[in-house]
Formats: C-alpha cells, structure tokens, sequence
C-alpha cells in the first residue's frame, strides 16, 4: 500500500515543483503534493534525529512493475498498453508542458488509484528547466544513451527515451533492450539503423506479433540521436495510437474495465504469492 507516502530529507526546491505541477490543468495523471514537515525520525536503535518529509495523496494499489511482473513475464498486449500509456503520456505531457523533466521513469515510478488509473511519482531528478543538464540521474536500464554518455543532455528528450522502455514493457513484459550503449547488443543495431535484424534478435526471445505501427513507435522513442525521438503530441497522434483515439464512449467504457479487469486478475495473482 502507498498511504500518505513519506519521503525524509526531499530537497525544498523540489517542493516548490511539486506545488507548480499541482497548479497546471489535466494533472490527474500526476501524484499530487500534499505538504511537507520537519519531525523526529528513529532509526534502529539510534536516538531519533529531525528529518525533513513530505506527504502525498493516496495511492493505494501497486506499481506498474508489480502488475507487470504478475503477469509472469507477459506484458498487456498492444490493445490494452494503448490506454495505460495514453494516461501515462498525459501525465508526462502536463510535466513538458511546464518545462519539467522527471528523468527517472520506469514503471516502479508509476502508481495506480483505485479505479487503476496510473499516477507518475519518484520524484527524486525532477528538474525545472530542462536544458543542458548535466547530472547522472535515472535508472540505468531506463536511461537515454547521452546520460550514459555523461554528456549535457535535455531532460525532456531523455524523459521520451524512458517511455519507450516503458512502451515495451508494457506491451511485451520485457525491455527493449538492457543498456542504450554500444555494448548492449540489442541497442547497437539500433545505433546502427539495422532495424531488421533487431526485431529478428527480439523474435528469437520473445514470442512477438507485434504491429508495424508499435515497432516504429517503439524506434522514434528509443533513438540514439535526441532531436529524433517523437515528442508527447507527436505520440498521441501516431499511427499507433489512431485505434484508441478514434474510440466511441462505449468503445472506450469497454476497454476500461477489460484493462481494469486486468489489473484485478493480476492483482489477485499477486496476493496468493
């Protein structure tokens, strides 16, 4: 359960980006700040110690990679990712919009409410002013190929080269590749625009039937040069998000509860381990 998170020792700038996402429109993808406090902390048997903290809304189901990992390996398939990604980007979008990165996206950073909507936290990097930064932040599995690099990167196109771990992940189950450097066999070939034989080492380990339209996506998020990688709008309106957009109310109350149904099944999975 995520009740009333609390995180000792946030840094107070984060704080005032914290209450500047709370301030924009269409954030419900976003876990909302609440407020934070100083109080005495007890660690082991050490005398307790003042300890800044900070409280957020209730979340009170699990994280993306639990979901995923119930599902034994199996991501949700490209019909149901469409709707979970879809609020995942909305979530992202309200972020870019007002110049903030969150540099460490990865599905363990994406809660989920009551109704299974998701609610992107972790916000240890979050960064105002995303230009020319220069700091290792992220999860390495989930990091741009210029973090690796330890080059001055923008932390929005790094933060587009995290969802597409995320994108395949939840598509598959699995990543799309390990490290986004050229010693990761898999992500050379991307380096190396050997698309085909990319997707045919994919193949050899997972069984995927995946459409042209998810693999291309895939690529435009993933690529090594940042002024490559699609932007938030430009993902929306892709190719591949075209069946869930041009959805009808009941179409899309359909989809609702067989992506919230999923989730349950999974959950139940979780809860007899």
């Amino acid at each position: 359960m995520n009740n009333g998170i609390q995180n000792p020792n946030f840094p107070a700038n984060q704080v005032n980006i914290l209450n500047i996402l709370n301030q924009q429109q269409n954030n419900q993808y976003i876990l909302r700040y609440i407020n934070h406090g100083n109080a005495p902390v007890t660690l082991g048997n050490n005398p307790p110690i003042n300890k800044d903290y900070i409280v957020y809304e209730n979340a009170p189901k699990l994280n993306l990679f639990s979901y995923l990992n119930a599902g034994n390996n199996h991501g949700f398939g490209e019909r149901q990712a469409k709707l979970i990604f879809k609020k995942i980007l909305l979530g992202v979008r309200v972020m870019h919009n007002a110049n903030i990165c969150h540099r460490d996206l990865k599905p363990g950073n994406i809660l989920f409410d009551n109704d299974f909507n998701p609610k992107i936290y972790g916000y240890h990097f979050i960064h105002m002013n995303a230009n020319d930064l220069n700091e290792f932040m992220g999860t390495i599995n989930y990091a741009a190929p210029e973090i690796l690099l330890h080059n001055p990167y923008n932390g929005i196109k790094a933060d587009i080269f995290s969802l597409g771990q995320i994108l395949f992940n939840l598509v598959t189950g699995r990543l799309g590749f390990n490290n986004a450097n050229m010693q990761d066999n898999l992500y050379r070939l991307i380096i190396l625009h050997q698309y085909i034989e990319y997707w045919e080492r994919i193949q050899e380990n997972i069984p995927l039937n995946a459409s042209q339209e998810f693999r291309n996506l895939f690529l435009s998020l993933v690529a090594f040069d940042p002024n490559e990688r699609s932007t938030i709008d430009q993902i929306l309106n892709s190719p591949w998000m075209n069946e869930i957009n041009n959805l009808n109310e009941q179409q899309m109350n359909d989809l609702e509860n067989e992506v919230r149904q999923e989730f349950i099944n999974r959950e139940q999975i979780l809860n007899q381990n």
